[in-house]
């Protein structure tokens, strides 16, 4: 377990166990921690979710602001980290990137 506690917000990196899920990306705020599961130890209440939707997860990350002029690589090399075990391609990189920097 990282320093993550209820309350923070977070980016989720990996739904399940094996890298793949269908929120990966998705950001939120943790709910609930359970330091004794080691398949799905983060509860994360996703933006846009009501409370009831909540989702047990693998593996989150903290949510980092991205500066209001940061530089195309760093946009670049945040968006490869969060892509990180997912199938993806240059243009995944690109589009990512622009959605980070608010494109």
């Amino acid at each position: 377990m990282s320093d993550i506690k209820v309350g923070d917000r977070v980016r989720v990196v990996s739904e399940y166990t094996d890298g793949t899920g269908s929120i990966n990306g998705r950001v939120g705020a943790i709910t609930r921690i359970d330091s004794g599961d080691v398949v799905f130890p983060y509860r994360v209440l996703l933006d846009g979710d009501s409370e009831y939707d909540a989702t047990w997860v693998y593996e989150v990350r903290p949510l980092e602001h991205t500066p209001a002029h940061a530089d195309r690589e760093s946009l670049v090399t945040l968006a490869k980290t969060l892509l990180a075990g997912t199938p993806h391609t240059v243009a995944d990189i690109i589009a990512m990137a622009n959605f980070l920097a608010g494109e």
